[in-house]
């Protein structure tokens, strides 16, 4: 059992006061207990040495009452004493109700020893059994109260814990708990302490009380600490500075020192000793509660530095109980591990430090996949997949995706969500990504992945075009304070597109262009006309080699990263992007807000811009439309692209909470089921004559409701129905439905 003495700069004798003894004494500090640990707090004063019993002298009138700590105390003589001499409460335990020659005083509590002068006693008479006063006291009633002897400490806050009033009835018991009443302020040595009732000529008390105080704190020495600054402490004992040794309000400030440590997460750190000095300096010493060593069991596989690495709390430096959940939390995540447990216990080298243990329990972590399923883009679709996400018990995760996809739902694609104009061709497809990310870069928090993918989609910008992007991006990441993540990713990519508009699909498209540029007096006959629509459908289609570069920055508090009730995200990125044949910049920041005022309601924002400059491609441009874009409109066509955006969007999302468990059915469209109204609005800039020509808007606002079905092997799928507030150049105001596949966004 590991012992820690404290020395105390109190005003008393030298003793030892072990546990059991430490309920006895008045104003010092409380006995702590730490587990295993005994704190024995040792008590000093140089000059002398008593025993610890507490002892209360009481001079009756013509004598002083003292408070002690020796066995006896010395009495002041009073003017009765030549006439009657002290009583010794020694020789009998018998009590009368007057006091006399023959008569001993009443008995008294342990530790209390009561002397009083016999001829004072012998007038008085008994008040009656209850004893709340001495025999005769109420002849005698208090003229005045002096306090005498105190520099530092303001008469009246002594007086203020003295019951005893000028006009009172002299009261020995009251007298005896003004007497620790003062004693427990703390501010005072207990030896010095007493009380002399002087009787005057008109037959009334004087009280008199005599303090003397401990000797004044002139400075705080603070050792030890680290986390918690100097400055910090010190400010919660600048009230005892110049103000006399107050065990009382020191060890109210050793625990706010300690709580101070423990609403930080270092619930180990503790004040282990204080010393004080005959010049009035007091040093206290803090034990932070420092790791000695970490040991981890159990790991097969993972690599102990890995584990040691993602639980954040690092030997040598105090424990912090915050900081470690968070890391074990954050480990459990990463998906090595089926169960994580934690123990602390004492350094064997060093008991001041501890040893924390970390037991995991691994399961597999790498899969393979064989389906298949439905997308809006890819249609029917196969897929191949292989995810290690442990590779090499490092916790690097490889990874494999394949995707072969018909594309024969783009014509359903296109008659739910464009209006059932043409717009995205039907096309095989295919998505093909590997990728390798190091979580812990050379042993820090920055991650870096390594993707290459190959991509061939229909376009979302340029109608009947497929759209193939062959490419490779390293992406770094790292974590930063405020929930904030610092991001720079490098991407090389090849763009290409593919007209599938061929034969009366392509007279089409290039006769819609004709007509508009005849309409909009962009031509002024049809030769001029036609020549127009074939350099805009050229322009549309051309492709670019570009090398990027985008750092951005990232702040997530949302409470989950689907389904969110509360938090937020922001999100800004810039991407200057250089081309074999043209350069061009893009600048964003988008802003997610999430508020749940009741238990099944959700209330999403979303706010996001973006501008460019350069020659940007027209598939790099912006877009109101797409599956993520403003509802209520076809979704391909009638919408513009341009340079620049502006786009928000509120959603109300309501769970059926309303629903009840008790029926599968109920409760399969209680959690599989929502309903969500939402009101949508965007503007593009730029690019006003190829939105021109092709006779979309650059401006749209809509609301609406939908519902949100989540669909097994699909995932969650959006049925919005929307009211378009802003006419299109082509439809009206005529309502429709969009068709998408999770919420519009996170």
């Amino acid at each position: 059992m590991a012992v820690v003495k404290r020395r105390l700069p109190l005003a008393l004798t030298n003793m030892t006061v072990s546990s059991e003894h430490l309920g006895m004494l008045q104003g010092h500090v409380r006995l702590l207990l730490y587990g295993r640990q005994y704190h024995e707090i040792r008590m000093y004063k140089p000059d002398k040495r008593r025993s610890l019993g507490l002892a209360l002298s009481l001079m009756i009138f013509a004598q002083p009452i003292l408070i002690g700590t020796g066995a006896s105390a010395a009495m002041a003589q009073g003017p009765f004493a030549a006439e009657a001499p002290i009583l010794d409460t020694s020789s009998s335990s018998s009590s009368s109700s007057s006091f006399s020659s023959s008569s001993p005083v009443e008995s008294v509590p342990p530790r209390f020893k009561i002397s009083a002068e016999e001829d004072v006693a012998q007038q008085a008479q008994s008040k009656g059994p209850a004893g709340n006063t001495i025999p005769g006291a109420s002849q005698y009633v208090i003229e005045d109260i002096e306090i005498e002897g105190n520099h530092l400490i303001p008469t009246e806050e002594i007086a203020a814990v003295v019951k005893t009033k000028k006009g009172d009835t002299f009261d020995r018991d009251q007298v005896r708990e003004d007497l620790k009443a003062i004693n427990n302020m703390g501010y005072f040595d207990n030896d010095s302490l007493k009380i002399d009732p002087q009787q005057l000529k008109n037959g009334r008390i004087l009280l008199k009380i005599s303090v003397q105080e401990n000797a004044p704190i002139t400075q705080f020495a603070i050792k030890g600490n680290e986390v918690v600054s100097t400055d910090e402490i010190s400010k919660i004992f600048a009230d005892q500075l110049g103000r006399p040794q107050n065990d009382n309000a020191l060890a109210g400030a050793i625990s706010r020192v300690e709580q101070a440590y423990q609403q930080k997460g270092f619930v180990l750190a503790k004040v282990v000793d204080v010393k004080g000095d005959p010049d009035g300096s007091v040093e206290l010493v803090i034990n932070e509660g420092a790791i000695d060593n970490i040991e981890i069991v159990g790991n097969k596989k993972t690599m102990t530095s890995i584990i040691k690495g993602g639980i954040k709390v690092k030997e040598g430096e105090p424990y912090n109980e915050a900081v470690l959940t968070a890391g074990l939390k954050s480990l459990y995540n990463e998906g090595y591990f089926s169960d994580i447990r934690r123990q602390l216990v004492p350094s064997a080298a060093n008991p001041d430090k501890y040893t924390l243990k970390v037991e995991v329990d691994e399961k597999r972590t790498a899969s393979i996949g064989l389906g298949g399923g439905v997308d809006s883009v890819a249609g029917l679709f196969g897929s191949l997949n292989f995810s290690e996400s442990n590779f090499r018990g490092r916790g690097q995760v490889l990874s494999f995706s394949s995707q072969v996809g018909s594309g024969t739902f783009q014509s359903l694609n296109n008659s739910l969500n464009n209006g059932g104009n043409s717009f995205l061709p039907t096309a095989k497809t295919y998505n093909i990504e590997a990728s390798w990310i190091e979580p812990h870069l050379r042993g820090t928090n920055t991650s870096m992945a390594v993707t290459g993918f190959g991509r061939n989609m229909g376009s979302m910008f340029i109608d009947q075009a497929m759209q193939r992007t062959i490419g490779a991006n390293i992406n770094f990441s790292k974590p930063l304070r405020g929930k904030w993540t610092a991001n720079l990713g490098l991407t090389g990519e090849n763009t290409s597109l593919k007209n599938f508009a061929t034969g009366a699909a392509s007279e089409s498209i290039l006769s819609s262009m004709a007509n508009r540029a005849l309409a909009t007096g962009m031509a002024t006959d049809a030769l001029s006309a036609s020549a127009i629509a074939s350099q805009y459908r050229d322009k549309q289609l051309q492709g670019a080699t570009v090398l990027s570069i985008s750092p951005s920055l990232v702040r997530d508090t949302r409470d989950a990263a689907v389904d969110a009730r509360k938090g937020s995200v922001v999100k800004a990125s810039v991407t200057p992007s250089l081309g074999l044949s043209q350069a061009f910049l893009k600048a964003g920041v988008s802003a997610s807000k999430y508020v749940s005022p009741t238990k099944n309601l959700t209330i999403a924002s979303n706010i996001q811009a973006g501008t460019s400059a350069g020659g940007l491609p027209q598939f790099g441009l912006y877009r109101l439309g797409g599956l993520n874009g403003l509802r209520g409109y076809n979704q391909f066509s009638s919408l513009g692209t341009g340079t620049g955006m502006l786009m928000a969007t509120v959603e109300a999302r309501y769970r059926l909470g309303f629903l009840s468990d008790s029926n599968k059915i109920t409760k399969g469209i209680k959690d599989k089921v929502g309903v969500a109204f939402f009101a949508d609005f965007g503007q593009s800039i730029g690019n006003s004559s190829m939105n021109n020509i092709l006779s979309r808007t650059s401006m749209g606002a809509a609301v609406g409701v939908g519902l949100r079905v989540k669909m097994p092997m699909v995932g969650l799928v959006r049925l919005d129905y929307g009211l378009p507030l802003i006419a299109p150049v082509t439809g009206g105001f005529t309502p429709r439905f969009t068709v998408g596949f999770g919420e519009k966004f996170y």
